[in-house]
């Protein structure tokens, strides 16, 4: 067998106890190439990218060359390695001293990072323009590409980490680097952990693999930050304090907000700021409403002791004179304050930061590009002439352009843009026909909401809404009979004391309840005043209130405009106007009404 060295090692000849003739050669060495005798005392330094070490051996001069066992013994892993080579040729005692060497790699190197890291969205996995960390954004992943320059391979004891003194001097700059993986993370990155840090190995010499570490930059300044990164073998090491082992890289980090004052966004990188001003952009409308759901109701986090106490004693240590880190205070109260378990991504109901929200529905990310703008670069130095700093080997303020760009397309995090791409289709629903508010609170129009489906169908119970107790499938839809129930039918049912339960059961497709059930449970005959804005209704009033076999809120605002229909029969019975909290109940006009009046023929 043969030994693999790859790099500059000078091997020294210390020990030739054999009985048989012996010899050993270097083979694909770009210098120190050859066949040698085992010389004790003979030096031979080779290098080459990978080379190797074969011994080998004879009974005689009429016998062929033979290859030697060998084996290498590199001790307690250090940068400049030292290792004890041996060859053993096939005799009883096995003491590898047939030939022996004492090899020392020469290059005194370990790693490379060729590049400066670069910023990863985390929800996609796509890559910041320029690599560049922007605060809207928050948690980014940080790739990380590591070139092995040492002469062993890396193993899975390898590690790359972010030393102490770094992530300390990050945290006070604002960049907190977070240790805290999902199984579900680490797989979809295809990299695993020891410890704090990201395994390395197998990796040969030359050979590259790109990492990531969680970063975020949300509190950063716009600056150049730099991360100290050291690689580690989680085995052992015999100089962990190595210069060798550590790489200094630059992050850059730009911040970026909206001006309330000009309506303007102002992007801030080192080197200066640019003001730009949205005029127009193109977005994706049927990708963006597709991508709407409700948001999941924030909860407020539950008292944790735990969390009280170790802030209580940390402040008592502080107050005692004891060397404690602030930014362990500032660790704990964000902890307890995300709603979420410390070390995670917080959460407890709160929409995803990362996700536009306009307080009802979450959305999902959709194509969105600036058209019409213009902007303002204003350098944090002037200069002369006709061209500025070029920071970011490309012209700074084309970065903060794509930056923007990105934000608008991912996050919504600027009102303009929000205001547009989903307010919009909150407030326009359809195109209006005829109208009617006195007898009935009701219009005709083309509809175009979250919950329209095709003619006779309404949305059946979603997966991402509160109430789950669907009529037909989860995420499905109910398919309503072409027949209304007239007031005359809907008022027997109600004033016949043995009418069972089941006959006055009704259900509706809400857009801010979704699917909830209900019971009729009487009429108006009288004329009907609605209390929040005084509309007259001169027709019978269905009146609906909670069905226990379900348990659900009956209504809430919002709701208006959608159908209750007859459970029993799938056909549609009311139109939704108003709801009261207390008691739980909810009020509609009769389909029949409604039709008669705006002369509908179904």
């Amino acid at each position: 067998m043969s030994i693999q060295l790859f790099g500059r090692w000078n091997l020294k000849v210390t020990k030739a106890i054999h009985n048989w003739e012996n010899r050993f050669r270097i083979e694909g060495a770009a210098s120190g190439g050859g066949t040698y005798p085992p010389t004790v005392g003979l030096d031979v330094t080779a290098d080459g990218a990978a080379w190797l070490l074969t011994a080998e051996y004879r009974e005689s001069n009429a016998e062929p060359w033979k290859a030697s066992e060998m084996m290498i013994d590199t001790g307690p892993e250090r940068v400049a390695i030292r290792a004890a080579i041996g060859a053993e040729d096939p005799l009883p005692t096995r003491d590898f001293e047939d030939i022996q060497w004492d090899a020392a790699y020469l290059d005194g190197t370990m790693l490379d990072i060729p590049y400066r890291p670069y910023a990863v969205r985390t929800d996609d996995l796509f890559q910041m323009p320029d690599g560049i960390f922007e605060t809207a954004l928050g948690t980014y992943y940080m790739g990380v590409r590591v070139i092995n320059r040492w002469g062993l391979p890396f193993t899975d004891d390898n590690v790359l980490d972010i030393t102490a003194a770094s992530r300390a001097d990050l945290a006070m700059r604002g960049v907190r680097i977070t240790d805290a993986w999902t199984q579900a993370e680490l797989a979809a990155l295809g990299q695993s952990q020891k410890g704090a840090g990201m395994v390395l190995g197998p990796l040969a010499p030359g050979a590259g693999r790109t990492v990531y570490f969680k970063v975020d930059v949300s509190d950063a300044s716009p600056h150049k930050h730099e991360v100290e990164f050291v690689c580690r073998n989680m085995a052992g090491m015999a100089d962990p304090g190595h210069s060798a082992r550590r790489v200094r890289k630059q992050i850059f980090v730009s911040r970026t907000a909206l001006d309330p004052a000009t309506g303007e966004i102002v992007s801030e990188v080192q080197e200066g700021t640019l003001r730009f001003k949205l005029r127009e952009f193109a977005f994706d409308l049927k990708n963006a409403r597709a991508g709407r759901k409700r948001c999941r109701k924030p909860e407020r986090p539950k008292p944790n002791a735990a969390v009280r106490d170790r802030l209580r004693h940390t402040l008592q240590d502080l107050l005692d004179g004891k060397a404690i880190d602030p930014c362990v205070i500032q660790q704990i109260l964000a902890c307890y304050c995300s709603h979420g378990p410390c070390g995670g991504n917080g959460g407890g109901g709160r929409p995803d930061p990362r996700r536009p929200s306009d307080g009802r529905f979450c959305y999902e990310p959709f194509y969105s590009f600036p058209t019409h703008f213009s902007y303002t670069v204003i350098p944090r130095e002037p200069f002369d002439g006709q061209y500025g700093p070029i920071p970011f080997d490309d012209p700074w303020w084309k970065v903060l352009l794509l930056i923007i760009a990105v934000i608008l397309l991912i996050a919504a995090a600027l009102s303009e843009a929000s205001d547009v791409a989903y307010h919009d289709e909150d407030l326009i629903i359809g195109q209006l026909g005829r109208s009617r508010q006195t007898g009935v609170d009701a219009a005709l129009c083309v509809l175009d909401t979250d919950r329209a489906t095709s003619f006779l169908q309404v949305l059946d119970a979603q997966s991402d809404e509160d109430n789950q107790n669907f009529e037909n499938a989860l995420d499905g839809q109910i398919t309503v009979v072409n027949s209304i129930m007239t007031v005359a039918e809907a008022m027997a049912l109600i004033d016949d004391p043995t009418t069972p339960a089941a006959q006055l059961q009704v259900f509706k497709s809400g857009s801010t309840t979704g699917l909830t059930h209900g019971l009729m449970t009487g009429y108006t005959s009288a004329p009907f005043t609605r209390s929040d804005d005084g509309t007259l209704f001169d027709i019978p009033q269905l009146r609906i209130g909670p069905d226990p076999a379900f348990g659900e809120n009956v209504s809430r605002p919002g709701d208006s405009g959608s159908i209750w229909v007859h459970r029993a029969t799938n056909r549609p019975l009311a139109l939704h106007h108003s709801g009261s909290d207390n008691p739980d109940a909810a009020t509609a006009s009769f389909l029949e009404d409604v039709a008669n009046l705006l002369n509908i023929t179904l």
